[in-house]
């Protein structure tokens, strides 16, 4: 009871949806975080929280933390491949950059999936590629820097993919070592810190519509819709869906494919 309770009125003020946050494994970060700071109990931290604007911002970066996968929803990535890339890419000017923003990447598992599909169907065309993949948890981006992955996370990826771009390692499948290299790891929380501008693609899955609160929704999406290109895209999860009202700033195309009005 004192957990719901402290979910309930915490979480509220820094845009996060209490009910989501109610599983056991939320409960023991939690825990173990006010054993690192020498507190004794929940009243205590949200005491701490109010005053310390640093420690909301690490609470909200040790909250949402997403577990992600190789090509997940495999039929996005065929969608991508067939429809969603080929219209961007018709619209850009030959000498322009293609700019994708992974916002919310976890271990980096959707950034070198994006990556691994550019290499494979748009990586003869002569255009360039330059992808950002952000996370608020720092010790995800080093995880991803590794690019070393167990084989629960390529189930959704084609088992031709895995056994071109992976080296098997004991049961560890190890990305090709330039990987990293090509892609711009940056720690960003995407409710303290300021988006990053002229993207042509936006993907945001299972983070902003699903944990946070309709109206950090609105001033997200309303971020979004500033940093995209005219007719630039937002991919949002499969059960993910855009708060009301926003339907003036992002259209809905093929669900979840969202295009800047």
């Amino acid at each position: 009871m004192e957990y719901k309770k402290f979910l309930k009125s915490t979480l509220p003020h820094l845009g996060l949806r209490w009910r989501r946050f109610r599983r056991k494994n939320i409960r023991r970060r939690i825990v173990a975080r006010l054993q690192e700071l020498n507190l004794h109990s929940l009243s205590e931290y949200h005491s701490y929280l109010l005053d310390n604007a640093e420690e909301r911002r690490q609470l909200t970066s040790l909250l949402t933390v997403t577990i992600s996968r190789f090509w997940r929803n495999a039929r996005l990535f065929e969608a991508l491949e067939s429809v969603w890339l080929p219209t961007v890419l018709k619209r850009l000017p030959a000498n322009e950059p293609l700019r994708i923003w992974s916002a919310g990447c976890a271990s980096g598992e959707e950034p070198y999936s994006l990556l691994i599909l550019w290499q494979e169907s748009f990586s003869g065309a002569g255009r360039e590629l330059r992808l950002l993949a952000s996370d608020s948890d720092k010790r995800c981006l080093e995880r991803a820097l590794q690019g070393r992955y167990p084989a629960s996370s390529f189930r959704e990826m084609p088992l031709r993919l895995r056994q071109k771009y992976c080296a098997n390692e004991r049961g560890i499948f190890r990305l090709p070592s330039d990987f990293p290299k090509r892609i711009d790891w940056v720690e960003h929380n995407l409710i303290w810190d300021p988006p990053f501008p002229k993207n042509h693609l936006i993907f945001c899955r299972n983070l902003v519509y699903t944990y946070f609160t309709e109206p950090l929704q609105e001033k997200i999406t309303r971020s979004f819709h500033q940093v995209l290109v005219p007719g630039g895209l937002l991919v949002v999860g499969r059960k993910d869906r855009l708060p009301t009202g926003t339907d003036k700033l992002l259209k809905a195309r093929e669900h979840p494919v969202y295009e800047r009005v």
